[in-house]
């Protein structure tokens, strides 16, 4: 368990074998790894389970570390907080493809499976019961791609969790000009010769511009004039800060990640929740747009086990949500507490 008084960023990591894994596609996966982390201490019942375990998941090209930075552990971690240490057993894996969990770069490449939202929740669902002897969650919350895992959990398992936030994540499909992001983010590899069908052994030459045609949407407007407000900057801001995400993370596994979105839509399965559902949405957020109304239909069919939270446009769009967190941690907190 993770002690409170070492620095969260330090916090030992574990790895959770999972002798074989079989995925959607037929294809399997032996072993498969999942990295993970604990924070707090787990709190039990008379029987014996573990009542106050709440799962986080991290989004595209992340891992764990981004719910140890301080945006985050500085408005969650600390006492009388939505996450408060002391009471809250928190479990944050690094999802499979991505961190050091199991993924195309250990050297499968691309014939690493080809995984899907339900194939990720089922590795973190064998994470939580065989490995941790959890059979509730008290919630699971996640944050975009984490976000949309999150809705996956309610509809896969949906006896297992009490309570959901998705964070800035839609239930249904990545199509429309969503659809078109990934596209964008994926094209420019695989007409890339660098690339060599995923047997590149340098990072393959179009891999900045796949990741600057998918940021482009990252951002809002306001914040890119204010980042960029020159001609010089706004043709400079981009290809540095693509240097930089591309310096962490590998090609194949980024166009995994942007795959795994390929099947996703968990609207048609709305009905089938039974946990109280808290999204959080953001107000000028272009990857996922509130005036799409996806949100007010979920609620309509979920009712009352639904409530939304609008967070203010900050004029940083999609990634806001790391500015305005503050701002929802007293809402977050109360949806939290109403689970018990």
């Amino acid at each position: 368990m993770h002690d409170l008084d070492t620095p969260i960023g330090g916090g030992s990591e574990r790895l959770h074998l999972i002798r074989k894994i079989e995925f959607n596609n037929g294809q399997t996966l032996a072993p498969a790894r999942i990295n993970y982390v604990t924070l707090g201490t787990p709190q039990h019942d008379l029987d014996g389970h573990i009542t106050n375990a709440i799962l986080l998941i991290h989004g595209t090209a992340s891992s764990w570390q981004m719910y140890a930075e301080d945006w985050w552990t500085s408005q969650m971690y600390g006492p009388g907080q939505p996450l408060d240490l002391h009471s809250t057993f928190v479990i944050i894996s690094d999802n499979i493809g991505a961190g050091r969990s199991s993924k195309p770069s250990d050297g499968l490449r691309m014939g690493f499976p080809a995984y899907q939202h339900s194939d990720v929740v089922r590795a973190q669902h064998h994470l939580v019961t065989n490995e941790l002897g959890i059979k509730q969650l008290r919630a699971v919350i996640g944050s975009s791609y984490g976000g949309r895992l999150t809705w996956q959990w309610a509809v896969q398992y949906p006896h297992v969790v009490k309570g959901i936030i998705p964070m800035i994540a839609s239930p249904f499909a990545l199509a429309g000009r969503r659809g078109m992001q990934d596209y964008l983010g994926i094209e420019p590899l695989l007409i890339d010769p660098t690339w060599d069908g995923g047997n590149y052994k340098e990072p393959p030459r179009n891999f900045p511009l796949a990741i600057m045609a998918y940021w482009i949407f990252m951002s809002g407007v306001n914040h890119l004039w204010n980042a960029a407000p020159t001609r010089e900057r706004s043709l400079r801001h981009l290809p540095r800060l693509a240097e930089k995400i591309a310096a962490k993370i590998d090609a194949n596994d980024w166009i995994y990640q942007l795959r795994a979105n390929d099947e996703f839509n968990v609207s048609p399965k709305l009905e089938e929740i039974q946990a109280r559902v808290l999204a959080i949405a953001v107000d000028g957020d272009e990857m996922v747009p509130v005036e799409l109304g996806q949100l007010e239909e979920a609620k309509r069919r979920l009712g009352d086990k639904m409530e939304i939270l609008l967070a203010r446009d900050s004029g940083r769009g999609h990634a806001a949500l790391q500015h305005e967190i503050g701002a929802c941690a007293a809402q977050i907190n109360q949806f939290l507490k109403s689970l018990d």
